[in-house]
């Protein structure tokens, strides 16, 4: 079986978490993996340049023009729509005999910031409409589609034989509470910002990690917090690196659509949690044992302070239960097969089909 994945760059969180770390275990599976890119690797690095809008609308639209014209593989699946307002790209390579799997993992049918957007909602059902089957990061998610006889839940989930614990062990000293995410995440990140440097007012020796491909520009010169520049190279010793690790969210109809994989990536590092109690994170969290996740409205403060104030062995207990949880429901080994399952399925109706029709 030939695949062709159309995905955004091979830097963005999308494309490396719901494509590219399956590769090689599909391929282990005799099931041939390609790959288009809409960007190359300037993409996390282009957010607040003034060129931005036109090299993400470029990149798009060679996305399109690609995906319409391909020929030559088993199975198509689309990460995303390949246009923010329009479905004609899905649409015009629904009409091909190559079966086509829709796989999404965010609210896109909403507007950039969260707005209810009816060029984006009609997009988003132009895709539904137009694969024969739709990969969903979670049940909220599903249900937006609106078609569940077609519509598979597949959680995004980490390669726990890459994102490991620290190999040294925690000391006592330095405290690091930290954040790992984009830029474009900084706003959940800001309403628990003085929550969070009130916690660390009380905690001698800590302070507040913050690893992205951009920079919170009014926390610049904080004595307590650290900006450091995200890359794929130092992602994992950046993880490594926290005490803590935080993912705060307000509950929102665009939450509600995020898959809590921020929370996973900590603990598959062995990393404890505060996290919001908002969307996916409480059926993702529930049982591991982990941390602690904060209800919407509730105390930030008191949940950082409960954490950070625990002795290391409490911490890397907890650590290692949530790397255990992630490890058995959140790992790459332990969806691989149902994506394997699902592409034959596909492929094999869209035969059955082709057969009736023949």
């Amino acid at each position: 079986m030939r695949v062709l994945y159309f995905t955004d760059g091979p830097l963005s969180p999308g494309s490396r978490f719901r494509c590219l770390q399956f590769f090689p275990w599909l391929e282990r599976r005799g099931i041939s993996c390609e790959v288009e890119f809409a960007y190359d690797e300037r993409y996390n690095d282009v957010h607040d340049k003034p060129w931005a809008p036109l090299y993400k609308a470029t990149g798009r639209l060679s996305r399109a023009g690609r995906l319409v014209f391909e020929r030559g593989h088993d199975l198509l699946v689309l990460h995303k729509t390949t246009l923010a307002v329009s479905g004609l790209p899905e649409l015009l390579g629904g009409l091909r005999a190559t079966p086509v799997v829709f796989d999404f993992d965010d609210a896109i049918y909403l507007g950039a910031d969260g707005a209810p957007s009816a060029a984006r909602a009609r997009t988003f059902r132009q895709a539904v409409d137009s694969a024969n089957h739709v990969i969903a990061g979670n049940e909220h998610l599903a249900q937006m589609t609106r078609a569940p006889w077609k519509t598979t839940v597949v959680p995004t989930v980490v390669d726990t034989t890459t994102y490991v614990p620290s190999p040294v062990t925690r000391s006592a000293g330095d405290l690091v509470i930290g954040w790992m995410g984009t830029a474009s995440n900084f706003a959940y990140l800001r309403e628990v910002m003085p929550a969070v440097l009130r916690a660390l007012e009380h905690l001698p020796r800590a302070r507040l990690r913050v690893v992205s491909n951009g920079v919170l520009p009014e926390y610049a010169a904080h004595p307590l917090v650290e900006q450091w520049r995200w890359s794929a190279e130092r992602e994992l010793m950046a993880l490594q690196s926290f005490d803590v690790g935080l993912m705060p969210l307000p509950d929102t109809e665009q939450t509600r659509g995020k898959c809590g994989f921020k929370m996973l990536q900590y603990m598959a590092c062995g990393v404890p949690v505060v996290a919001s109690a908002v969307g996916a994170n409480p059926g993702l969290f529930a049982g591991s044992g982990a941390g602690l996740l904060v209800p919407a409205g509730g105390d930030w403060t008191a949940a950082v302070l409960e954490l950070a104030r625990r002795s290391p062995d409490e911490r890397q207990a907890l650590g290692a239960a949530g790397r255990m949880h992630v490890d058995a429901h959140f790992s790459v080994a332990s969806v691989v097969e149902r994506y394997a399952g699902l592409f034959e399925r596909v492929m094999g109706a869209q035969a059955r089909l082709r057969s009736k029709a023949g």
